[in-house]
C-alpha cells in the first residue's frame, strides 16, 4: 500500500487496533472472472490516490477533528487471507467497529460478507443495476460477480425478508434472475424507476426494512449510479440512480449498518470521475456514521 486513504491511521495489522467504535478499511484489488472490460482490481489503491487530492472537510465533516478512530488495514487477498478477513471481523465485533471495503469486483462482497456473523437481527442490502441473482455467470461459472447474492442466500440461508435490493435497471435476459425478482420470493425489490416516479414510497419501504433489524450489510456497486456520474465503470448503464437519491438512501441505512463495501469501479488515465464520485461517496459515508454515533 503505497497511500494511505486521507485521514486514515495506517495499520500493519488489525491486532494492534484496540480503540472502540473504529472504522476499519481494506482493500480487496481482486476480480474473479469478467464477462465485460474489467479494471475494478485498480481501485482501491487508485481510490487512496485519489483521495490525497480532497481535504477531508466540509461544511458538516472534518476528518481530522472526528472522534472516531480511522484506520487503513492495506490490501487483502480474498482466497490467500481468509483467515485475515474473518480475524478483521472479529476485531470488528469486539471493538464494536465497523467495516469498509474497497473493491474489486462484486464477488468481493461474498468474501467478505460470507464471514460476518448473522441472525434473524441481520439484513442484506445491496444497490446495484443488475441484481447478480443468476445461478451461474458468465454460463458454467458458479462463482462471480454475476452470482454473488444467489450464493450468500443459499449459503447463510437468508430469508427473502432480509434481503433488500435498491436500484436494479438492468436484466440478464439469458439467466433467471429477472424472474427470481419476478415471482417476489428472492428478495425485496425497489427499481430505479421507482425511485423516480415515487421516491418518498420507496424511501419509506426503506425505512419499514431497515426499522425491522438490528444490523445491516450494505453493498454499493458503481454501476448503480447513472453512466453520467460514473463514465468508466465496467458495465455502464443508463438510467441509474443519482447522487443525491444515493444519499437519501444512506441517510436511511447508514445508522444500523455495520459494513459497507463499494466495489466494481474502474476508471481511464484521461478519465477518473468514478474515483472522484468513489472518494466523495466514502467521505459521505463517514460523516454520516459520525453523525449517527
Amino acid at each position: 500500500m503505497k497511500n494511505t486513504f486521507i485521514g486514515f491511521f495506517k495499520a500493519d495489522n488489525v491486532e494492534s487496533i484496540e480503540k472502540k467504535e473504529s472504522v476499519l478499511l481494506f482493500g480487496i484489488p481482486f476480480e474473479r472472472v469478467k464477462a465485460t472490460k474489467g479494471g475494478s482490481k485498480k481501485a482501491p489503491d487508485a481510490l487512496r490516490k485519489q483521495s490525497l487530492e480532497f481535504s477531508g472537510i466540509s461544511t458538516d465533516f472534518n476528518i481530522i477533528e472526528e472522534k472516531t478512530s480511522f484506520y487503513d488495514l492495506g490490501n487483502v487477498h480474498p482466497i490467500k487471507q481468509k483467515k485475515y478477513i474473518k480475524e478483521i471481523w472479529e476485531k470488528a465485533i469486539k471493538t464494536n467497529s465497523k467495516i469498509l471495503v474497497l473493491g474489486g469486483d462484486h464477488s468481493i462482497t461474498y468474501d467478505t460478507i460470507i464471514n460476518a456473523p448473522w441472525n434473524n437481527d441481520t439484513a442484506l442490502v445491496w444497490i446495484d443495476a443488475h441484481s447478480d441473482l443468476a445461478d451461474e455467470y458468465p454460463p458454467g461459472i458458479f462463482k462471480s460477480h454475476g452470482t454473488v447474492f444467489t450464493n450468500l442466500k443459499e449459503e447463510l440461508q437468508l430469508k427473502k425478508e432480509q434481503m433488500l435490493f435498491i436500484g436494479g435497471h438492468a436484466y440478464t435476459l439469458t439467466s433467471n434472475e429477472f424472474r427470481k425478482i419476478q415471482n417476489d420470493k428472492v428478495t425485496n425489490y425497489i427499481a430505479t424507476q421507482k425511485l423516480f416516479e415515487d421516491k418518498e414510497e420507496c424511501l419509506n419501504k426503506i425505512k419499514d426494512f431497515s426499522s425491522n433489524f438490528r444490523t445491516i450489510y450494505l453493498s454499493i456497486d458503481a454501476d448503480a449510479l447513472d453512466q453520467a456520474f460514473v463514465p468508466t465503470v465496467a458495465t455502464k448503464e443508463p438510467f441509474g440512480i443519482t447522487p443525491n437519491i444515493l444519499v437519501d438512501i444512506l441517510n436511511i441505512l447508514l445508522p444500523k449498518t455495520k459494513y459497507v463495501d463499494f466495489v466494481e469501479v474502474s476508471y481511464s488515465r484521461k478519465n477518473r470521475t468514478a474515483l472522484n464520485f468513489g472518494v466523495g461517496l466514502i467521505f459521505r459515508i463517514l460523516e454520516i456514521w459520525s453523525r449517527k454515533s
